[in-house]
Protein backbone atom coordinates (compact mmCIF):
# COMPACT_ATOMS: atom_id res chain seq x y z
CA UNK A 1 0.00 0.00 0.00
CA UNK A 2 1.55 3.12 -1.38
CA UNK A 3 1.04 6.78 -1.28
CA UNK A 4 2.21 8.67 -4.89
CA UNK A 5 1.98 12.41 -4.75
CA UNK A 6 2.37 14.30 -8.19
CA UNK A 7 2.51 17.87 -9.72
CA UNK A 8 3.14 16.50 -13.01
CA UNK A 9 5.38 18.83 -15.39
CA UNK A 10 5.06 20.39 -18.30
CA UNK A 11 7.54 20.16 -21.97
CA UNK A 12 9.91 21.88 -21.47
CA UNK A 13 9.74 20.71 -17.48
CA UNK A 14 9.67 23.73 -16.14
CA UNK A 15 6.45 24.89 -18.02
CA UNK A 16 4.13 23.19 -16.43
CA UNK A 17 0.43 23.40 -17.11
CA UNK A 18 -0.60 22.09 -13.32
CA UNK A 19 -0.36 25.24 -11.79
CA UNK A 20 -2.08 28.17 -12.56
CA UNK A 21 -3.18 32.11 -11.17
CA UNK A 22 -6.42 33.59 -10.89
CA UNK A 23 -5.79 36.77 -10.89
CA UNK A 24 -8.40 39.59 -9.07
CA UNK A 25 -10.00 38.93 -5.65
CA UNK A 26 -12.20 35.64 -6.30
CA UNK A 27 -10.01 32.53 -6.46
CA UNK A 28 -13.04 30.73 -8.44
CA UNK A 29 -12.31 33.40 -11.26
CA UNK A 30 -10.91 33.43 -14.67
CA UNK A 31 -7.13 32.07 -15.25
CA UNK A 32 -4.96 34.52 -16.09
CA UNK A 33 -1.24 36.07 -16.37
CA UNK A 34 -0.38 37.36 -13.07
CA UNK A 35 0.08 41.12 -12.70
CA UNK A 36 2.67 43.09 -11.10
CA UNK A 37 1.01 44.56 -7.63
CA UNK A 38 -2.86 43.20 -7.93
CA UNK A 39 -3.85 40.65 -5.29
CA UNK A 40 -4.38 36.65 -7.43
CA UNK A 41 -4.44 33.01 -6.38
CA UNK A 42 -2.48 30.17 -7.40
CA UNK A 43 -3.81 26.88 -7.88
CA UNK A 44 -2.28 23.36 -8.41
CA UNK A 45 -3.47 19.97 -9.64
CA UNK A 46 -2.26 17.42 -7.16
CA UNK A 47 -2.47 13.25 -7.84
CA UNK A 48 -2.33 10.77 -5.87
CA UNK A 49 -0.90 7.84 -8.12
CA UNK A 50 -0.65 5.80 -5.21
CA UNK A 51 -2.56 2.50 -3.85
CA UNK A 52 -3.56 3.91 -0.80
CA UNK A 53 -5.60 7.21 0.60
CA UNK A 54 -3.87 9.98 1.46
CA UNK A 55 -5.34 12.22 4.16
CA UNK A 56 -4.24 16.07 4.64
CA UNK A 57 -1.23 16.16 2.53
CA UNK A 58 1.08 19.36 2.10
CA UNK A 59 0.86 21.08 -0.62
CA UNK A 60 3.45 24.19 -0.73
CA UNK A 61 3.38 26.98 -3.29
CA UNK A 62 6.84 29.50 -4.13
CA UNK A 63 7.37 32.38 -6.47
CA UNK A 64 11.04 33.75 -7.27
CA UNK A 65 12.23 36.43 -9.55
CA UNK A 66 12.38 34.77 -13.18
CA UNK A 67 15.61 32.52 -12.96
CA UNK A 68 16.92 29.36 -14.66
CA UNK A 69 17.75 28.09 -11.28
CA UNK A 70 16.45 28.39 -7.14
CA UNK A 71 15.97 26.52 -4.57
CA UNK A 72 13.64 26.45 -0.99
CA UNK A 73 16.47 29.12 0.30
CA UNK A 74 16.29 30.98 -2.68
CA UNK A 75 12.46 31.01 -3.72
CA UNK A 76 9.57 33.02 -1.88
CA UNK A 77 7.00 31.31 0.08
CA UNK A 78 3.71 32.34 -0.35
CA UNK A 79 0.97 29.87 1.69
CA UNK A 80 0.34 25.92 2.18
CA UNK A 81 -2.92 24.12 1.15
CA UNK A 82 -4.00 20.93 2.25
CA UNK A 83 -5.47 18.28 0.30
CA UNK A 84 -7.39 14.57 0.61
CA UNK A 85 -6.86 12.28 -2.14
CA UNK A 86 -8.01 8.60 -2.33
CA UNK A 87 -5.67 5.95 -4.77
CA UNK A 88 -6.13 7.24 -8.50
CA UNK A 89 -7.81 10.46 -7.24
CA UNK A 90 -6.40 14.19 -8.50
CA UNK A 91 -8.04 17.32 -7.31
CA UNK A 92 -7.42 21.32 -8.16
CA UNK A 93 -5.94 22.42 -5.04
CA UNK A 94 -6.18 26.10 -4.09
CA UNK A 95 -3.17 28.54 -1.92
CA UNK A 96 -5.59 30.12 0.10
CA UNK A 97 -3.23 33.31 0.90
CA UNK A 98 -3.59 35.48 -2.11
CA UNK A 99 -0.58 36.08 -3.18
CA UNK A 100 0.79 39.81 -4.70
CA UNK A 101 3.46 39.64 -7.64
CA UNK A 102 6.16 42.32 -7.13
CA UNK A 103 6.99 44.92 -9.57
CA UNK A 104 10.81 43.52 -9.72
CA UNK A 105 11.65 42.37 -12.97
CA UNK A 106 8.97 44.50 -14.40
CA UNK A 107 6.36 41.80 -12.76
CA UNK A 108 8.17 38.57 -13.79
CA UNK A 109 7.92 35.75 -12.07
CA UNK A 110 8.26 32.00 -12.12
CA UNK A 111 6.05 30.01 -9.63
CA UNK A 112 6.56 25.89 -7.99
CA UNK A 113 4.65 24.37 -6.20
CA UNK A 114 5.22 20.87 -4.32
CA UNK A 115 3.07 17.99 -2.72
CA UNK A 116 4.07 15.69 0.39
CA UNK A 117 2.90 13.73 2.92
CA UNK A 118 5.57 14.27 6.03
CA UNK A 119 4.91 10.66 6.76
CA UNK A 120 3.39 8.83 3.74
CA UNK A 121 4.92 10.16 1.12
CA UNK A 122 7.91 12.42 2.31
CA UNK A 123 10.27 14.96 0.15
CA UNK A 124 13.64 14.47 -0.41
CA UNK A 125 16.05 15.08 2.02
CA UNK A 126 17.49 18.21 -0.44
CA UNK A 127 17.62 21.85 -0.32
CA UNK A 128 17.11 21.80 -4.24
CA UNK A 129 13.60 21.07 -5.72
CA UNK A 130 15.10 18.81 -8.38
CA UNK A 131 11.79 19.62 -10.89
CA UNK A 132 12.30 17.09 -13.64
CA UNK A 133 13.32 14.04 -11.07
CA UNK A 134 10.94 14.20 -8.10
CA UNK A 135 7.10 13.21 -9.32
CA UNK A 136 5.92 16.37 -6.11
CA UNK A 137 7.43 19.06 -7.35
CA UNK A 138 5.90 21.42 -10.42
CA UNK A 139 7.58 24.31 -12.15
CA UNK A 140 5.68 27.24 -14.34
CA UNK A 141 8.29 29.78 -15.38
CA UNK A 142 7.10 31.12 -18.80
CA UNK A 143 7.02 34.74 -18.78
CA UNK A 144 5.64 37.37 -21.45
CA UNK A 145 7.99 40.24 -23.05
CA UNK A 146 6.17 42.71 -25.21
CA UNK A 147 8.18 43.40 -28.06
CA UNK A 148 7.74 47.31 -28.59
CA UNK A 149 8.46 48.22 -32.71
CA UNK A 150 10.16 44.07 -32.89
CA UNK A 151 12.13 44.94 -29.73
CA UNK A 152 12.08 42.40 -26.46
CA UNK A 153 14.06 42.34 -23.36
CA UNK A 154 13.71 40.18 -20.14
CA UNK A 155 15.79 40.14 -17.32
CA UNK A 156 16.79 37.05 -15.27
CA UNK A 157 18.59 34.96 -12.31
CA UNK A 158 21.43 32.52 -12.40
CA UNK A 159 20.94 30.86 -9.35
CA UNK A 160 24.03 28.44 -7.62
CA UNK A 161 22.85 26.50 -4.59
CA UNK A 162 25.58 24.51 -3.92
CA UNK A 163 28.15 24.93 -1.27
CA UNK A 164 31.08 25.24 -4.02
CA UNK A 165 31.57 27.50 -6.93
CA UNK A 166 30.16 25.96 -10.41
CA UNK A 167 30.59 26.87 -13.89
CA UNK A 168 27.24 27.11 -16.13
CA UNK A 169 26.16 27.08 -19.33
CA UNK A 170 23.53 29.67 -20.67
CA UNK A 171 21.71 28.81 -23.80
CA UNK A 172 18.78 30.28 -26.02
CA UNK A 173 16.68 28.33 -28.79
CA UNK A 174 13.63 28.96 -30.27
CA UNK A 175 10.60 26.72 -30.26
CA UNK A 176 7.17 26.55 -32.41
CA UNK A 177 4.52 28.58 -30.68
CA UNK A 178 1.79 25.02 -31.10
CA UNK A 179 4.12 23.48 -27.97
CA UNK A 180 2.23 26.29 -25.28
CA UNK A 181 -1.08 24.97 -26.36
CA UNK A 182 -0.81 23.17 -23.00
CA UNK A 183 -1.07 26.50 -21.11
CA UNK A 184 -3.38 28.59 -23.38
CA UNK A 185 -6.47 28.39 -20.53
CA UNK A 186 -4.08 29.85 -17.79
CA UNK A 187 -2.64 32.92 -20.58
CA UNK A 188 -5.98 34.36 -20.75
CA UNK A 189 -10.04 34.05 -21.75
CA UNK A 190 -8.91 35.82 -24.92
CA UNK A 191 -5.74 34.09 -25.27
CA UNK A 192 -5.17 32.87 -28.38
CA UNK A 193 -1.87 31.40 -30.72
CA UNK A 194 -0.72 34.39 -32.39
CA UNK A 195 0.89 34.04 -35.71
CA UNK A 196 4.57 32.90 -35.57
CA UNK A 197 7.26 35.61 -36.08
CA UNK A 198 10.79 35.13 -37.36
CA UNK A 199 13.66 36.01 -34.71
CA UNK A 200 15.97 38.38 -36.51
CA UNK A 201 19.12 38.59 -33.24
CA UNK A 202 19.07 37.55 -29.97
CA UNK A 203 21.28 36.94 -27.17
CA UNK A 204 22.08 37.86 -23.64
CA UNK A 205 24.15 40.82 -22.10
CA UNK A 206 24.88 41.78 -18.57
CA UNK A 207 23.39 45.21 -18.51
CA UNK A 208 20.32 44.95 -16.60
CA UNK A 209 17.59 47.46 -18.78
CA UNK A 210 19.78 47.61 -22.05
CA UNK A 211 18.40 49.21 -25.60
CA UNK A 212 18.16 48.05 -28.48
CA UNK A 213 21.65 49.53 -29.36
CA UNK A 214 23.60 47.26 -26.84
CA UNK A 215 21.40 44.24 -29.48
CA UNK A 216 24.88 44.15 -31.32
CA UNK A 217 26.92 42.82 -28.23
CA UNK A 218 24.66 40.57 -27.14
CA UNK A 219 25.56 36.70 -27.76
CA UNK A 220 23.15 33.52 -27.96
CA UNK A 221 25.29 31.43 -25.37
CA UNK A 222 27.73 32.18 -22.82
CA UNK A 223 30.07 29.23 -21.44
CA UNK A 224 32.01 29.38 -18.05
CA UNK A 225 29.12 31.69 -16.12
CA UNK A 226 31.43 30.81 -12.73
CA UNK A 227 29.55 31.72 -9.87
CA UNK A 228 30.12 31.55 -5.95
CA UNK A 229 28.33 29.24 -3.62
CA UNK A 230 25.44 29.86 -2.95
CA UNK A 231 25.65 33.11 -4.86
CA UNK A 232 23.53 34.66 -7.98
CA UNK A 233 24.28 36.86 -10.48
CA UNK A 234 22.21 38.75 -13.50
CA UNK A 235 21.65 38.60 -17.49
CA UNK A 236 19.00 39.86 -19.22
CA UNK A 237 18.10 38.10 -22.95
CA UNK A 238 17.14 40.64 -25.67
CA UNK A 239 16.33 40.61 -29.64
CA UNK A 240 14.25 41.18 -32.08
CA UNK A 241 11.33 39.75 -33.18
CA UNK A 242 9.42 40.68 -37.10
CA UNK A 243 5.99 39.66 -38.26
CA UNK A 244 4.36 37.74 -35.19
CA UNK A 245 5.39 36.07 -32.01
CA UNK A 246 7.56 34.10 -30.74
CA UNK A 247 8.52 31.39 -28.35
CA UNK A 248 12.14 30.64 -26.88
CA UNK A 249 13.51 28.59 -24.20
CA UNK A 250 16.68 29.62 -21.75
CA UNK A 251 18.46 26.66 -20.79
CA UNK A 252 21.25 26.69 -17.83
CA UNK A 253 23.52 23.67 -18.13
CA UNK A 254 26.12 21.98 -15.61
CA UNK A 255 28.70 19.71 -18.31
CA UNK A 256 25.97 19.81 -21.36
CA UNK A 257 23.05 18.71 -18.64
CA UNK A 258 20.16 21.30 -18.36
CA UNK A 259 19.55 21.60 -14.44
CA UNK A 260 17.05 25.04 -14.88
CA UNK A 261 15.10 27.24 -17.70
CA UNK A 262 12.58 29.55 -18.18
CA UNK A 263 10.38 29.64 -21.28
CA UNK A 264 9.75 33.68 -22.95
CA UNK A 265 6.60 33.98 -24.60
CA UNK A 266 7.42 37.54 -26.75
CA UNK A 267 4.26 39.09 -27.95
CA UNK A 268 4.56 41.76 -30.58
CA UNK A 269 2.53 44.97 -28.96
CA UNK A 270 -0.41 46.55 -30.82
CA UNK A 271 1.51 49.20 -32.45
CA UNK A 272 3.56 46.09 -34.01
CA UNK A 273 0.81 44.74 -35.40
CA UNK A 274 -0.75 47.49 -37.33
Amino acid sequence: MTVSLEIQDGNPWWDSPNIWTVPGDDPEGARGMPIAGQSCYVWANVINGGTSRVENATVRFYWANPSVGFDRTTANFIGTAFVTLSAGESADVLCLTPWVPQFVNEGHECLLAEAFHPALDPLPATKEFNVPTDRHTAQRNISVALAARGFFRLAFEIHNPELKARKFQIRVRQDGLEQIKPLIQHLGRDFKIPREGEIEKMGFVQTLYPCEDQLKNAVPAIDGIEIGPGQRTGLTLLGTVKGGASLLHVEQLVDNSTVGGLSVLVLPTKDAEQ
